[in-house]
């Protein structure tokens, strides 16, 4: 495990350029996604009853009974959720491309070739890993045609009882940990399509350094977490300049901890299929 973090380290200095692109992309929708909020949700959210502002649990149901009745009658509301799912539908749809070009990169990396092969892993790769995209949401989506009845009904009880939101907590770490074992297996097939050793053999391959796979999850995820947590406290503790220069910066180092993430992964693979 230590390997594979070693050296997807060193193969990210070979795809700097692939981070710096994916910066300015998760900036540039950050900011399309900041101005949706600021237009369509934050009107909304200000109309909310607050107990602090003088809002009783009355007023409060009332809000829910006119968000819900809108939701199906107002012709603005319908508008913003339109344009939210197109937008949603084009990260999408975008997401398993930039993965397609990050392993081609990887995959050449093995070989031995220098060069930028991001954009050709993209035109070649991107079709089949969108393939592996959609059997991955179907997979993860199934679940919720058992699950989501039953939060439904919880979620709608706590309106009046946030105590009964620690109720979906099962439920939802459940289909989490779920999604987890669905986007690894379907992640070290991708590693076999690209370098065309066969989708079922890395499949095998996974779940043979499952748990080394789990540990190297776990290590990159905490350093992800500990990102997450230094943009809450700073948003808490030092509102306002601080809390905006950190916020603009920390996609830097997520796509980081991202791409060596998968990088570790496929190193981890490779020390299986190509051992040295």
């Amino acid at each position: 495990m230590r390997t594979s973090l070693t050296r997807s380290w060193i193969s990210m200095k070979e795809q700097f350029y692939i981070l710096i692109m994916l910066f300015i992309y998760r900036l540039l929708w950050g900011y399309f996604l900041y101005g949706f909020i600021r237009s369509a949700v934050v009107p909304v959210l200000l109309r909310y009853p607050d107990e602090d502002a003088g809002g009783s649990a009355i007023s409060r149901l009332l809000y829910y009974i006119e968000g819900q009745f809108g939701l199906t009658t107002n012709p603005e509301i319908q508008h913003w959720l339109w344009m939210l799912l197109a937008l949603a539908v084009l990260r999408l749809m975008l997401s398993p491309f930039i993965r397609a070009g990050l392993l081609h990169e990887l995959d050449q990396e093995r070989q031995g070739a220098r060069g930028l092969f991001f954009f050709p892993g993209m035109r070649k790769y991107g079709l089949p890993i969108l393939l592996f995209s959609l059997v991955e949401w179907i997979l993860v989506l199934l679940p919720l045609y058992w699950l989501a009845p039953k939060m439904y009904g919880l979620l709608l009880t706590s309106f009046m009882d946030y105590t009964q939101l620690a109720q979906l907590l099962p439920y939802l770490l459940a289909w989490l940990l779920y999604l987890y074992i669905v986007r690894l297996l379907l992640l070290y097939m991708q590693f076999g399509c690209i370098a065309g050793t066969g989708i079922f053999t890395s499949l095998l391959v996974c779940l043979r350094v499952l748990i080394p796979a789990v540990g190297l999850s776990l290590i990159l995820g905490a350093g992800g977490l500990l990102l997450l947590l230094l943009c809450t406290l700073t948003g808490l503790f030092w509102p306002g300049f601080p809390a905006l220069l950190v916020r603009q910066v920390a996609p830097l180092p997520s796509t980081l901890f991202k791409m060596w993430g998968i990088a570790a992964h496929y190193h981890l693979w490779r020390s299986k299929v190509f051992p040295e």
